[in-house]
């Protein structure tokens, strides 16, 4: 009669007549369904390089705007910075006088 007992979680011994018995490996369950959760992670991962993707598109779209504005904001700046001095100019001649 042949009969089964567990020994441990990856192996049984199979006969009961034989000494040494026979011992069979069982694969893990990772290895077992290991193409599944490689196939799994593949998935995962393309969606987040997807999301990466994206996020980097919206910041490179945001840094384009905010080059836009600076520029508009540089030529405020030093269009206000020549008035400025015209209106100083103006009054440091007037001291003088």
């Amino acid at each position: 009669m042949l009969w089964l007992d567990y020994v441990s979680s990856n192996s049984i011994i199979t006969s009961r007549k034989s000494i040494v018995g026979k011992v069979i490996k069982f694969p893990k369950t990772r290895d077992r369904v290991g193409r599944k959760y490689r196939q799994e992670e593949i998935d995962r991962i393309n969606d987040l390089l997807r999301l990466c993707d994206e996020d980097m598109q919206t910041v490179l779209e945001q840094i384009d705007q905010l080059q836009v504005e600076l520029s508009a904001l540089t030529a405020e700046y030093e269009a206000l910075l020549k008035r400025l001095k015209e209106l100083t100019d103006i009054e440091g001649g007037m001291h003088d006088k």
